[in-house]
């Protein structure tokens, strides 16, 4: 006979298991009462059990559901036991990202102030009128004007690279790609950036590049803690998880503090983004170039600022910090991924040291910034790599007040985060017909063809302000490998890319291995 106690004890667990069972399952409802189809969820996962369990990568996880409903405008999914919505048209992407943009403003991504800083006051995770004001005064920024004076730095870099690559053709060395390019972008953000000298290639130990790809480095718990802050931010700002070690975040604090304090006492002025910051905080705006298109664009947005803006000293670091974040994982990934594509495509790669051969030839060998923009088939094979392996394989954006899906009566509530798979439009074979195929072509008369559809920078006011950056930095990348040099595969070369299912920028499980050999043979 069951005694009592444990009678009462068995009730109890019966029913804080009840309690449990519809606390996890409260919203799951939620799609079927507006109507709208959906992926049945589970509870604590929601419809992505597959992904929180790290048995799929997000992009796979997407493309099933982009495949399963195909020909629905969107579909209803469940992060934990958040509704989300999946936004499978391009039209609706369109409403989104542009058209109904007020709807839209926000990322949607959290992160807690105290605990998590430099991501929380980044211009990327700002949001409503913060990122407003943020936006506006950070647009002079990445004029062609500044860029065009960083270009010796980003140069310097690169000659410094190549006389590596030199050495690796004699040492027939193996290198794994990723690596190689981030020694390449860590001593150009570097250098553009916070006006430092890496040098990494020959200190590959340098504290920056030490702590930078202490950013990058994924376990089990921070791949775990990236997934609650991506599908469950506000479970992750409850439990004030960080993106970022801590040490890191101290570093780069530590390194922006440093570098003004440094400038302002020896009032050296040099031609970086830290500096633009500097007078930013110091007079409340960037000069604007002579730009007449971007002067116009800076105007539009300066009446929606704020009069009273101010960048305090961790807006300044945090601002840099993130630059330095998206520029570094932005062109390490294109870039890696379009050298393993030139190494398997060898017509493609011929093409493009064609091309650079002939905009070279025309300025005896010198690197200009009007040199760099005449190379349209180097950005063709930028844009095919961003379309096969987009950066970020899904978008999001918060619904910031209530909205009613054009041609539906159905409403998306206030709060409510719709994604935009960016991976799955990038290989819908309606969109790019063989979507395996590594064809730069696709881009060579794009016009508004792919708009909405090919969305790497994202799209609208919160497409990435330092676009421009990353395709001149990762231009210039690619330039400094084919114009003396060319890709091969190697011994430890693995066809096609496997995924890494714990990363969620597109990263090689095990990484992409190559070799480079000399032109001069040719």
């Amino acid at each position: 006979m069951i005694s009592l106690g444990l009678q009462v004890t068995l009730l109890l667990m019966g029913l804080m298991t009840y309690l449990a069972y519809k606390f996890l399952t409260k919203n799951f409802d939620y799609w079927q009462k507006k109507g709208v189809k959906f992926v049945r969820p589970v509870p604590f996962f929601g419809s992505a059990s597959s992904v929180f369990l790290i048995k799929e990568h997000v992009l796979t996880f997407t493309q099933r559901i982009y495949q399963e409903y195909e020909g629905e405008p969107f579909v209803g999914i469940y992060m934990g036991r958040t509704p989300c919505l999946l936004s499978l048209d391009p039209q609706l992407i369109k409403h989104i990202f542009v058209k109904d943009f007020s709807h839209f403003v926000d990322h949607g991504f959290q992160f807690h102030e105290e605990a998590d800083p430099l991501q929380a006051l980044s211009l990327f995770n700002l949001n409503g009128q913060r990122w407003k004001d943020m936006r506006t005064k950070l647009v002079p920024t990445f004029t062609s004007g500044k860029l065009k004076g960083m270009l010796p730095a980003m140069i310097s870099c690169a000659n410094q690279f190549e006389e590596h690559l030199e050495h690796m053709t004699e040492t027939k060395e193996i290198f794994e790609v990723k690596d190689l390019m981030g020694c390449l972008f860590t001593d150009i953000i570097g250098s553009c950036i916070f006006g430092i000298t890496c040098n990494t290639i020959k200190e590959p130990n340098n504290q920056f590049r030490v702590m930078g790809k202490k950013l990058f480095e994924f376990d089990f718990v921070q791949a775990l803690k990236s997934m609650i802050s991506f599908f469950m931010p506000e479970v992750a700002m409850k439990l004030k998880l960080t993106s970022m070690p801590p040490d890191a975040i101290e570093f780069f604090k530590k390194l922006s503090k440093d570098i003004v304090e440094q400038r302002k006492k020896s009032k050296v002025v040099q031609k970086d983004f830290m500096q633009l910051l500097m007078e930013l905080q110091e007079k409340g705006s960037v000069a604007v170039d002579a730009d007449e298109e971007e002067s116009e664009r800076h105007n539009e947005l300066q009446h929606d600022a704020a009069k009273d803006f101010q960048m305090t000293d961790i807006d300044l670091a945090a601002q840099a910090t993130i630059f330095f974040l998206a520029g570094f994982e932005t062109s390490s990934t294109v870039t890696t991924f379009a050298l393993f594509e030139l190494a398997a495509n060898p017509d493609v790669q011929q093409k493009a040291q064609s091309e650079i051969d002939e905009v070279l030839a025309e300025t005896e060998g010198k690197i200009t910034y009007d040199a760099l923009k005449k190379m349209n088939y180097l950005d063709f094979i930028l844009k095919e790599s961003m379309r096969k392996f987009p950066p970020l394989p899904v978008l999001s954006r918060v619904c910031t007040k209530t909205y009613t899906i054009p041609n539906t009566n159905i409403t998306i509530d206030k709060g409510t985060t719709v994604q935009i798979p960016s991976y799955s439009l990038h290989n819908d074979p309606k969109y790019f017909p063989d979507p395996e195929r590594f064809d730069p072509e696709r881009f060579s008369d794009e016009g508004q063809k792919y708009q909405f559809i090919y969305t790497p920078f994202g799209e609208g006011p919160r497409q990435c302000i330092g676009n421009r950056f990353a395709i001149i930095q990762s231009k210039l990348a690619l330039l400094t490998f084919l114009r003396r040099f060319r890709v091969v595969f190697s011994p430890k070369t693995v066809y096609p890319v496997q995924l890494d299912i714990r990363q969620f920028v597109p990263t090689s499980q095990g990484g992409v291995w190559l070799q480079i050999e000399k032109r001069c043979e040719e």
